[in-house]
């Protein structure tokens, strides 16, 4: 009778809590980590003291190995019950993928509820767009009337990205408005907006030699780096002998020497308006816009004086490398967990001793949940698993550690999302990612309070790696039961 009273009390909690929060869910692909983080900074900032729970849905999309696209990990969102929420924000522009944004359209539109669209048109859903345009065009004409360029080259990426589309579309029309042709020969394309891709390209074309302009405009502050990284390898001065100008106010640009003139998008204020007009609705569908800003630092030949955060920002670097390198050492703790079990009852035994030990990256409060029948996968003998994007109704936690503590593993509900203790007053964050192997979804992983995997795109390693064991792991059980066959 006491255990009964005490599942009572645990549902009536549940139940007063919820009957009492409102719910925000934010649709989102974590590749824009910089911009991301802030833009959720922005709707706890909006939801601070109104006992409002934000519920981030986040996947990475990625190109396999062998040349597959990867969308596998939209089906976080099929957890998503929009009716549940008072809110819904739908990071468009970084989720990339029609077929997607039109299923999950539909959804919000038969539900009924307010909801906002980022930097994205979506018919019948309000739109709050990201201005790229101002910022960049501020900056170029600022390259033209006060440092008088005249020789410009463009560097960005092929990603499908309104951003990046904007950004260059404001190049070309600077250029055009100040009476300078655009040199077709000094626009450079490269496979994405990265630091990577932008060095290795710029190596090679330096060595092909190219058309050595005055300025050079990059699509943000990474590709901007790694030409001021080739430009002092090849002796080059910035911004003595060449310009850069980046965009995204990220802290490498701000730690740099000399320091990056660049654009900051506003992405707090962004998630600031978002969350408010959800909660505030109007009733009408509205189109907006967020004005960005243009900040004149030293790589465009600026005077500029180091921030009184300077010191706190070369110091965060430092961390982020030392977390990189501890992150890695848990990502490695993981595979090996996997690789040591030698059946399903070790490997369950294992993952919860590593994750009771070990939790930097995941936080002092979260569940590791996967499907009901995990088990029964784990020792499916199929050579593939067959394409599965459901959670089913329930889901088993194989890892549930609350204020750093271990609790016991529970099945739940999937509609319920997150266990009761997790449940408190006030306005948290949950976030939510899935773990998933090529098209077959395993579960899904959910923490209160913590971004951390949402920085250096650490959530992609973590739950591809997940996801990969699990297959590794289910294939040898498979070998292994044929070779006693045999």
């Amino acid at each position: 009778m006491e255990g009964a009273n005490k599942k009572f009390d645990k549902y009536e909690f549940r139940e007063r809590i919820l009957g009492m929060k409102k719910k925000i869910a934010v649709l989102s692909c974590g590749w824009s980590y910089d911009f991301l983080t802030e833009f959720i900074g922005g709707i706890k900032r909006a939801v601070d003291g109104k006992d409002t729970d934000i519920y981030v849905f986040n996947c990475y999309n990625y190109v396999e190995y062998n040349g597959y696209i990867n969308n596998s990990g939209f089906s976080i969102y099929n957890l998503i019950h929009y009716e549940d929420y008072d809110g819904i924000i739908i990071l468009s522009d970084l989720i990339q993928n029609a077929r997607v944004l039109e299923k999950e359209r539909q959804k919000i539109l038969a539900a009924g509820k307010p909801a906002i669209s980022i930097n994205l048109a979506m018919k019948d859903i309000s739109c709050l767009k990201v201005d790229n345009y101002t910022g960049a065009y501020e900056l170029i004409t600022h390259l033209i009337k006060d440092h008088g360029v005249t020789e410009f080259a463009w560097i960005g990426g092929k990603e499908n990205s309104i951003d990046i589309a904007e950004r260059y579309k404001a190049y070309r029309t600077a250029l055009s408005d100040n009476n300078i042709p655009l040199n077709v020969e000094n626009v450079h394309t490269i496979p994405t907006s990265s630091y990577n891709d932008a060095y290795e390209y710029l190596f090679n074309a330096m060595k092909a030699r190219a058309t050595k302009p005055q300025a050079v405009v990059c699509a943000n502050d990474y590709v901007a780096l790694a030409v001021m990284k080739i430009a002092e390898e090849r002796g080059a001065k910035v911004p003595e002998d060449l310009k850069v100008i980046g965009y995204g106010d990220t802290i490498w640009g701000k730690t740099v020497v000399p320091a990056i003139t660049t654009v900051r998008s506003n992405a707090e204020q962004i998630g600031f308006e978002a969350a408010n007009r959800v909660l505030n609705p109007t009733g009408e569908t509205q189109m907006l816009k967020i004005k960005s800003s243009a900040l004149y630092r030293a790589s465009c030949g600026c005077e500029y004086k180091v921030p009184n955060g300077g010191k706190s920002y070369a110091l965060q670097i430092v961390d982020d490398l030392n977390q990189k390198e501890k992150f890695n050492n848990q990502i490695e703790q993981l595979t090996e967990t996997f690789m040591e079990a030698t059946d399903v009852f070790s490997l369950l035994t294992n993952l919860e001793g590593l994750f009771q030990k070990s939790h930097l990256f995941e936080g002092p409060d979260f569940c590791i949940f996967l499907k009901a029948d995990w088990s029964s996968v784990l020792i499916n003998t199929e050579e593939k698993l067959p394409q599965n994007l459901s959670y089913g109704e329930q889901v088993q936690a194989i890892a549930s550690i609350q204020n750093d503590k271990k609790y016991p593993c529970e099945i739940l509900n999937v509609r319920e999302l997150v266990p009761s203790k997790m449940i408190t007053e006030g306005s948290n964050v949950f976030l939510f990612m899935p773990i998933y192997n090529h098209s077959y979804v395993h579960g899904y992983y959910v923490c209160k309070n913590t971004l951390s995997f949402l920085n250096s795109n650490f959530g992609y390693v973590w739950t591809r790696t997940f996801g990969n064991s699990i297959e590794r792991f289910r294939k040898r059980n498979m070998f292994k039961q044929m070779s006693m066959r045999k």
